[in-house]
């Protein structure tokens, strides 16, 4: 028999209880049924999430034979042949708590698999499925806590409210960005992919979502730099979504021309000097605007539409090229800002 200490820590019945055939098996049916569901159901997904769930298979896959070659060495050990009275407690607490390991696995593959399932076309943000394996973590070690080792929970969470203030104000910012994150979630002002731009008071910042955790939002900027913000900031910001919007992303350029350039005509060229450029929509038609009249010059904007918003520079580049050409080639010249200089005589 173990020691009477090691005997009223880890109560070896308990643990034989837990260890019996029908908890094994529910385990084992639990992670054989997230794969099932993965080969029967989730045959369309992308290549990309293919990957990531054959990942986790194979992690689940390895703590499942580790698991069942602790649940042998335990009743070896409980058998006649080898007693090793000190060693039992030990192995069957790790054997169970392995076995908690495999189910809160098993159930974060189901949330990948339900979350997969329901966003066929969008990203899945870390944050849900670390929040559903936190949550059953939680009730797992709750149910080890109280039905193996006997503890009772219900008078440490009535004796923990001064606790729970201290840890509350101490990571009151960290809980902020968590909250703000599910609110975020919930809300759905954005998903995985797209592009957005966040104004925080005179700052903007611009790039697809790649990624949304407990504590931030992280985007990946036109030049493919990673831009970090806290998930309180993005709650309270405006956010702009340019990959939800049915309406055409416009875009302008403004020409400086003499007064002496006919308005019309540089109207037509302007228009159909981008109609062969890539990236404009064709569904909403260019258009050229006299904006300003100043003293040297008349300022025109030419107002287009992008398809896609990471695409913009360069159809403003092909722009620019394209219409300057087209009107040097009519002799029409641009006008810059020009400088009077007036020297007076004094008697």
């Amino acid at each position: 028999m173990p020691p009477q200490f090691t005997q009223n820590l880890i109560p070896l019945e308990r643990i034989e209880q837990s260890l019996q055939l029908e908890p094994v098996l529910f385990v084992l049916f639990t992670a054989l049924s997230s794969f099932l569901v993965y080969t029967i159901g989730l045959r369309s997904l992308s290549p990309s999430r293919h990957r990531n769930l054959r990942t986790l298979f194979k992690n689940l896959l390895g703590h499942v034979f580790l698991g069942l070659g602790l649940l042998t060495f335990f009743w070896i050990l409980r058998g006649e042949t080898i007693a090793i009275p000190k060693l039992v407690p030990f192995v069957g607490i790790a054997t169970v708590l392995w076995g908690a390991i495999i189910l809160i696995k098993s159930f974060r593959i189901f949330s990948f698999e339900y979350l997969f399932f329901m966003n066929m076309q969008t990203g899945v943000p870390l944050l849900l499925v670390n929040m559903l394996t936190l949550l059953m973590s939680v009730v797992l070690g709750s149910w080890i806590a109280t039905s193996v080792f006997g503890f009772r929970l219900a008078p440490v969470l009535a004796t923990s409210a001064l606790f729970s203030i201290v840890v509350g104000l101490a990571l009151q910012e960290t809980l902020g960005n968590l909250f703000s994150g599910i609110a975020l979630q919930i809300d759905k002002p954005y998903t995985l992919g797209d592009w957005i731009e966040v104004q925080t008071g005179t700052q903007k910042l611009i790039g697809h979502v790649h990624e949304v955790t407990w504590r931030a939002t992280i985007l990946t900027s036109l030049t493919e730099e990673w831009i970090t913000i806290p998930n309180r900031i993005v709650a309270q910001s405006q956010v702009l979504n340019f990959s939800k919007t049915k309406n055409p992303i416009l875009r302008s350029q403004v020409f400086r021309l003499p007064y002496s350039a006919p308005i019309q005509e540089i109207r037509k060229i302007l228009v159909q000097s981008i109609q062969d450029i890539k990236g404009i929509n064709r569904f909403s038609e260019p258009t050229v605007l006299l904006v300003e009249a100043a003293e040297s010059w008349l300022t025109v904007k030419l107002v287009y539409a992008v398809k896609d918003f990471p695409d913009q520079f360069r159809v403003a580049d092909e722009v620019i090229e394209k219409c300057v050409e087209s009107l040097r080639n009519r002799g029409i010249s641009l006008v810059g800002p020009v400088m009077r200089i007036t020297q007076e005589k004094t008697a």
